[in-house]
């Protein structure tokens, strides 16, 4: 037994017998998180190039991305494509969503489950002290809890179809970044729990990946209500505070006002990101991890490694390139 495992560690360690599956029509995917952004541009990608079935779970089905969603079905073939709701914070919805998911794989019997990917998500950036209880609850009960909870939910049926789950970090879970704490938080937490995960399916021949795409703020809605988030923190703080923080606080939420407004969903034109996804979703043996970044990504994340912590703290500021409390005295 120890052997077989050992053998298989030195497989996916060393990439022998990588191959592709072949994926159409009777493979389904769930993706979370596809009103805007990553979400909904790997729902397009997995409809249009895959070919395969894709659940959409939009957290708002009157979504400007939900409705274009809706406009891929065809009169040839109007059952490629599911729009449905699921509010990550609500247990009702997550039930919900298993349920739906059951009665498509029950009236659909050639049908089977191919995975999960976790990609829904919440950010807020201000300083820690800044951030209202609300706010720093919700992206650990989204971004950690809400994924725990349906992982959990469609874990058996998982199983028992045999397919894997694929879940979004994000460079802040191998850097905490300042101004992003509980995000961070969250993240990091999210990729030591794919790391667990996937050692304890492996067992039941499932396959759990950690995919860290990349920045996409200024393509998602992720931060779309970033100036109604500092209202929130300005209307809670105390007068201290304002004496304190305030010249510092207009300076860096007036750099970060082109993050606000919903955007329109972007269908994502980059071909290595949606190569390394696929390998991700369709190898019989995928990489543990799977990390898309620019060069200057690439270089920072190699010096904060073999960097001494005062010399990261300095790297990460540089890497942030956003206003300082310093630049402000």
């Amino acid at each position: 037994m120890r052997g077989s495992h050992l053998l298989r560690a030195l497989k996916r360690t060393f990439g022998w017998g990588r191959r592709q599956l072949q994926v159409d029509k009777h493979n389904v995917i769930l993706i979370t998180g596809c009103d805007s952004g990553l979400g909904h541009s790997l729902a397009v990608y997995c409809h249009n190039a895959l070919q395969m079935t894709v659940v959409s779970c939009c957290h708002n089905l009157q979504s400007e991305g939900a409705q274009l969603l809706r406009q891929m079905n065809s009169s040839k073939e109007p059952h490629r494509m599911h729009i449905w709701a699921l509010d990550l914070l609500q247990a009702e919805s997550i039930e919900l969503v298993h349920e739906q998911l059951v009665k498509l794989l029950e009236t659909h019997k050639d049908y089977q489950i191919m995975a999960l990917v976790n990609n829904a998500g919440v950010m807020c950036f201000g300083d820690f002290e800044w951030q209202t209880p609300e706010q720093i609850e919700l992206q650990i009960n989204c971004n950690l809890l809400g994924t725990m909870r349906l992982t959990r939910q469609l874990l058996p049926l998982l199983r028992r179809q045999g397919g894997r789950i694929i879940n979004v970090t994000s460079h802040c879970g191998l850097q905490a970044l300042p101004s992003l704490a509980p995000y961070a938080a969250s993240k990091a937490a999210l990729r030591s729990w794919t790391d667990a995960l996937r050692i304890e399916l492996q067992p039941h021949g499932m396959e759990v990946v950690n995919f860290i795409p990349g920045s996409f703020v200024m393509a998602s809605n992720i931060a779309a209500r970033q100036q109604q988030q500092a209202q929130q923190m300005r209307e809670n703080f105390t007068r201290e505070q304002h004496d304190y923080y305030d010249g510092y606080f207009e300076r860096f939420h007036g750099y970060l006002r082109i993050l606000s407004g919903f955007k329109a969903p972007n269908q994502l034109r980059d071909e290595e990101l949606l190569s390394k996804f696929k390998d991700a979703l369709t190898n019989v043996q995928p990489w543990t991890i799977y990390i898309h970044e620019p060069w200057r990504y690439r270089i920072y994340r190699y010096l904060f490694w073999i960097c001494p912590a005062p010399l990261v703290d300095w790297l990460t500021i540089r890497f942030c390139a956003m206003p300082t409390f310093e630049d402000s005295k």
